[in-house]
């Protein structure tokens, strides 16, 4: 039972790291994105009125690299999570199988209530759909990587 409440605090620990991570990774992307595509001076990221007005004349650039930034997060988070629950320490076990299935959903999950918030073209909506396969992908690279090894 020790041992167990162990391996989850070690699981929720990694993964509590790896969703912060990557949200800075995410805005990271976003402020990045806005060296190519400034904001208009009277919008920035906090004023939500303003930003849903320029989001109906944003470029399709802009939107394209949004998503690029979006996809960002759930990937770096994946890597560092997975990264961290494979120090010595914390010796990796099956409960971190599936921990950027975890970190995917999480991701989506915000990404749709971002959705609900903000204003977005329809066709916006397969935002939705690179969150899952970016997670993989972090995780894929990862697992690769090590196997290498």
């Amino acid at each position: 039972m020790k041992n167990t409440t162990l391996t989850l605090v070690r699981l929720g620990s990694t993964t509590l790291i790896g969703i912060i991570l990557g949200m800075i990774a995410m805005m990271a992307m976003h402020y990045l994105s806005m060296v190519f595509y400034p904001l208009p001076e009277t919008v920035t990221m906090e004023d939500t009125e303003a930003l849903n007005a320029y989001m109906k004349i944003a470029p399709l650039g802009a939107l394209i690299l949004v998503i690029i930034s979006h996809s960002v997060g759930p990937f770096i988070a994946t890597i560092s999570a997975i990264l961290l629950s494979r120090f010595p320490i914390w010796n990796n076990t099956t409960f971190f199988k599936y921990q950027h299935l975890f970190l995917g959903l999480l991701f989506t999950y915000f990404g749709w209530y971002n959705l609900q918030e903000l204003s977005h073209p329809d066709w916006f909506k397969i935002d939705l759909l690179f969150y899952l396969p970016s997670a993989y992908l972090g995780r894929y690279l990862v697992v690769k990587n090590n196997l290498k090894k």
